[in-house]
């Protein structure tokens, strides 16, 4: 079992900032479960609360480690290509 992390007043106080008006609702989810983990929670209880798998969870956590706040930004994904050129994306 993960320890909770110890976090500074200062991380506090950015990740309930971003709980409630991060840029995208995934990022606003993770900084909840680095915050709920602070707070005492397991991975597997924020797994559960959360419906994904506690692996995500271990990833959102390890990631805040080693980059902060921009470890729960939102990635790029994979999508379909468009189907306009180029040119006629711009207009």
């Amino acid at each position: 079992m993960l320890a909770p992390l110890a976090l500074e007043a200062p991380e506090i106080e950015t990740l309930e900032a971003c709980a409630l008006r991060g840029p995208h609702p995934r990022m606003r989810r993770r900084a909840q479960a680095v915050l709920a983990h602070h707070r005492g929670l397991c991975i597997d209880q924020l797994a559960a609360a959360f419906g994904v798998h506690r692996n995500a969870v271990s990833r959102w956590l390890s990631r805040w480690q080693r980059l902060g706040l921009a470890g729960l930004a939102e990635g790029q994904h994979a999508g379909r290509p468009p189907k306009l050129p180029q040119t006629a994306q711009k207009k």
